[in-house]
C-alpha cells in the first residue's frame, strides 16, 4: 500500500509536467506558426488572395446591412419615410458597388499591399455609411407607433 506521501508526491508529479507539457505544447504551436506564416512571405499569391478579401470585408458588410434593411423598409407604415429610406438604401449600395469598382481597378493596376491606398478604408466614408445606417434606423423608429409595454400587453 502507498503511503499518504507517496499520493502526493505522485499528484504532485502528475500536475507538475502537465504544466509544463502544456507550456512545451504552446511554444511549439507557436514556433510552427511562426514557420509556416513566414513561408506564406515567400508565395505572392498569398498576398494576392489576402489583399483581395481585405478590400472585399467592408463592401460586402455594408451592401448586406444596406440589402438587409432596405427589404426591412417595405413593411414601414409610413410612406415618405419608406421612400426616403428606399433612396438613401438605394444610393449607399451603388456608392459601395463604384468603391469596390474603383478598389478593384487600382488594386489590380497598382497593387498595393497597405489598405490605406484604398477608398474602402477611408475613414469618412466609413463613418457616412455608418451615419446613414443610425440616421435612417432613427427615422424610422420615430415615425412608427409607439409599441405596447409588457404590462399592456399580458393586461389585455
Amino acid at each position: 500500500m502507498e503511503t499518504q506521501l507517496g499520493k502526493f508526491i505522485r499528484l504532485f508529479g502528475n500536475i507538475f509536467f502537465s504544466a509544463i507539457g502544456f507550456i512545451l505544447l504552446i511554444v511549439f504551436f507557436l514556433l510552427g506558426l511562426r514557420l509556416v506564416l513566414g513561408a506564406i512571405d515567400y508565395m505572392p499569391w498569398i498576398s494576392f488572395v489576402y489583399m483581395s478579401f481585405m478590400l472585399l470585408i467592408p463592401a460586402t458588410l455594408f451592401v448586406t446591412v444596406f440589402v438587409i434593411f432596405y427589404k426591412r423598409t417595405k413593411i414601414h407604415p409610413v410612406k415618405i419615410v419608406r421612400w426616403l429610406s428606399n433612396i438613401i438604401f438605394l444610393l449607399a449600395i451603388s456608392s459601395w458597388i463604384i468603391i469596390l469598382v474603383n478598389d478593384g481597378i487600382t488594386f489590380f493596376k497598382n497593387g498595393y499591399p497597405d489598405i490605406d491606398k484604398y477608398f474602402s478604408y477611408n475613414l469618412l466614408f466609413l463613418v457616412i455609411n455608418v451615419g446613414v445606417i443610425f440616421f435612417t434606423g432613427v427615422i424610422q423608429a420615430l415615425s412608427t407607433a409607439k409599441e405596447k409595454d409588457w404590462m399592456d400587453k399580458h393586461v389585455s
